[in-house]
């Protein structure tokens, strides 16, 4: 009998605690906010039948304001640097000594996205709060030939909805994100 009582007792703690209502294990993802940002990234870009795998960038961003990334090949030599603003897009080729200097409009259309600091941005960090809702558009993406580097766009036929935030794969790894409070 004292082994029934037991069974009846364990069952009966099993069954109070087993009603309780559970914490939730992971909290809600907050989208990322900053000033300023600055993230080191590996490259990889092709243009001209010439492969580049060992490109580095350092990528420098400001809220709605402004976005500057420098490519560095090996040992240190800077090849190319892109700044984007909030209504143009200033290249420049340091292997050719040329440079490019557009509206951001024009961009867009040669691109056929529409193309902002802004959307930049919010792909870039990988967050779909600032993004129209856009639900079965296919956006054709093209590469980007300029000079003797071509940013490859990975994927071309993108499927847009919900989930696509990321479209644009412009990297294979970025590391060591520091958000960064202070303004210059």
């Amino acid at each position: 009998m004292k082994v029934l009582t037991k069974i009846a007792f364990l069952v009966l703690l099993l069954a109070a605690t087993s009603c309780a209502s559970r914490k939730k294990t992971v909290a809600p993802v907050q989208p990322q906010t900053f000033e300023w940002l600055t993230a080191n990234m590996d490259i990889q870009a092709e243009g001209n039948g010439m492969n580049f795998d060992d490109l580095s960038g350092q990528l420098r961003m400001r809220k709605d304001s402004l976005a500057w990334l420098s490519v560095t090949a090996s040992m240190g030599i800077e090849v190319a640097r892109v700044k984007v603003s909030t209504d143009s897009v200033w290249i420049l080729n340091r292997l050719e000594k040329t440079y490019l200097a557009e509206p951001m409009e024009n961009v867009a259309q040669y691109l056929g996205i529409p193309l902002s600091l802004t959307l930049l941005q919010t792909l870039l960090l990988d967050n779909n709060e600032g993004l129209p809702p856009v639900e079965n558009q296919t956006v054709q993406l093209k590469t980007f030939v300029w000079g003797n580097l071509a940013a490859k766009i990975k994927y071309h036929n993108i499927k847009l909805n919900e989930t696509t935030t990321f479209p644009l794969k412009i990297t294979d790894k970025m590391e060591r994100f520091r958000l960064q409070k202070k303004g210059y």
